[in-house]
């Protein structure tokens, strides 16, 4: 049996489908079941991780400068492109487009930033190891801000002396050349994105309200669609195995079986996205990282060969997955039934034996849900959604 099939039936277990449960609350659940769904809780997400390669990471000036820099579109060669082009809060941090649109289209689907500082890997194929070295590569990137290190370096002298020489130091040119600003304005950046904040979903209220032995309000209550399909959630369908904590993901990569989106021109995900990471200007390793070596063991020991890797993409949070569609990492499905039919009846990966440095390894299996499971299942994940927050700073332009 393999070790994720092992996990789905501890999961089922556990939510009182093996032997005879014990004495249940309201909606069926036992004090096991109850003990286990609140580790998927966000009032049980961990405090931020520590960031030893950005000194600045905490740092509420920087975060302040990041936020402003964040919606600022003079940061691209048109003036038109900023930061929150491809994140925009209302769409939780996405675009809502198959992949993102900068000064041209890009290869893939926008993540959203609101879970992105837990994880280790930056964007679906993990080629960026902090999320400040995420934020410099689509400033300079000719499909996304396409600006150069001189240009920015220029604008933040003109309108951004002040608060960057309040974090990083007087804006010298012996001490901050071109490359030492794009660096500091994505460390500027991470700080900013490090304040964004969730607020609970139903999910976590129907939670909380367990945990209380107190009969939910209506507003806690899952429906009886919702509850079957968070059954089905972490057990049947083995969701969970892979979308698991209180972010919904294990951070790890796999092959689905997604769609390639140019049969001409395969996409090898983790594959290619470690040589990347290696060779990246920015990596935890580098000058620029702010990081002892003995901080960059992750980097240092990655796994760089095997057929799991070909084609395998991150495990995205599921948090508000119901409005941050479209789905996988070139927008492939269209919508949440489209998703879960994919996961129902899998087909294998494409191979191009002239493209793939091997057969690509196909993590899932079929999970033989019927049409009335398929709609529940969609029904759970609609209870992960956030409400948008109208009184967060943080969410919004200065």
């Amino acid at each position: 049996m393999m070790r994720w099939q092992i996990k789905a039936l501890l999961m089922v277990c556990l939510l009182g489908a093996c032997g005879k449960p014990l004495p249940p609350y309201e909606h069926g659940l036992t004090d096991r079941d109850i003990a286990f769904l609140q580790t998927f809780s966000i009032d049980n997400l961990p405090a931020l991780p520590e960031a030893p390669d950005n000194i600045y990471a905490d740092n509420e000036q920087a975060a302040l400068l990041g936020q402003s820099l964040f919606f600022d579109a003079r940061l691209s060669a048109n003036g038109l492109v900023s930061c929150a082009t491809c994140h925009q809060p209302e769409h939780y941090f996405t675009d809502g487009r198959k992949r993102g649109l900068g000064l041209a289209n890009t290869q893939r689907n926008t993540m959203s930033l609101l879970t992105a500082a837990w994880g280790p890997w930056r964007y679906w194929d993990g080629r960026k190891d902090s999320l400040w070295a995420q934020a410099t590569e689509p400033l300079e990137h000719p499909d996304e801000h396409g600006f150069s290190r001189a240009q920015l370096k220029a604008l933040i002298l003109r309108h951004y002396a002040e608060p960057y020489s309040a974090v990083f130091g007087s804006l010298s040119k012996e001490a901050h050349d071109a490359t030492r600003v794009m660096v500091n304005v994505g460390k500027a950046l991470m700080a900013y994105q490090r304040r964004l904040a969730l607020q609970p979903s139903k999910f976590d209220r129907f939670v909380a309200a367990l945990g209380q032995e107190l009969a939910p309000a209506m507003s806690a209550r899952l429906t009886g669609s919702e509850l079957n399909g968070l059954r089905l959630f972490m057990g049947k369908a083995a969701c969970a195995s892979c979308h698991n904590g209180p972010l919904f993901s294990n951070f790890e990569f796999h092959n689905i079986g997604a769609p390639e989106t140019d049969e001409a021109k395969v996409d090898l995900g983790r594959y290619a996205g470690i040589e990347k990471l290696r060779n990246d200007e920015f990596n935890c390793l580098s000058v620029w990282s702010d990081a002892p070596e003995s901080a960059c063991q992750e980097l240092r020991y990655l796994k760089s060969q095997g057929p799991e890797l070909v084609g395998a993409f991150k495990t995205p949070s599921l948090r508000n997955v119901a409005e941050t569609s479209p789905y996988m990492h070139g927008g492939q499905l269209a919508s949440l039934a489209d998703v879960v039919d994919h996961y129902n009846a899998p087909k294998p990966p494409f191979y191009d034996r002239a493209q793939h440095p091997s057969r690509p390894h196909f993590d899932i299996l079929p999970l033989g849900l019927s049409k009335q499971e398929k709609a529940e299942l969609v029904a759970f994940l609609k209870t992960l959604t956030s409400p948008v927050p109208d009184n967060d700073a943080w969410w919004n332009p200065r």
